[in-house]
């Protein structure tokens, strides 16, 4: 379990300690730049990255969530764990498709297209 909490742990600093160095705002690619980006599109960018983020995060408690079933090795207490994870995930994505169906239709009410 240590070793788990180390991994993780590098892995957390090794992708977002990097951003710090570019704190001056110089990274292109992320938001829409130039002279037609407007407050609609910055909506749109803003909440599909959000959506997208929420759903890899889901993916990847699942994945942790079904290695830590397999490996419980019949512990009741693993078991349930996992399950419970395996639960919250699946609700977690369940939400995040929700909310892409319900952010595309109130952009439809107001105007944002948000794409197919």
């Amino acid at each position: 379990m240590k070793s788990l909490k180390y991994s993780l742990t590098s892995i957390v600093f090794g992708l977002f300690l990097p951003s710090v160095v570019f704190a001056d705002g110089t990274i292109t690619g992320i938001l829409p730049e130039g002279p037609n980006t407007t407050i609609p599109i910055l909506i749109k960018t803003v909440l599909n990255f959000a959506i997208g983020f929420a759903v890899v995060v889901c993916v990847a408690i699942l994945i942790f969530a079904g290695y830590s079933y397999m490996t419980a090795n019949g512990d009741e207490d693993k078991i349930q764990k996992a399950t419970k994870s395996l639960t919250w995930a699946i609700i977690g994505l369940v939400v995040c498709f929700v909310a892409i169906l319900l952010v595309r239709f109130v952009g439809e009410k107001i105007g944002i297209d948000f794409g197919a």
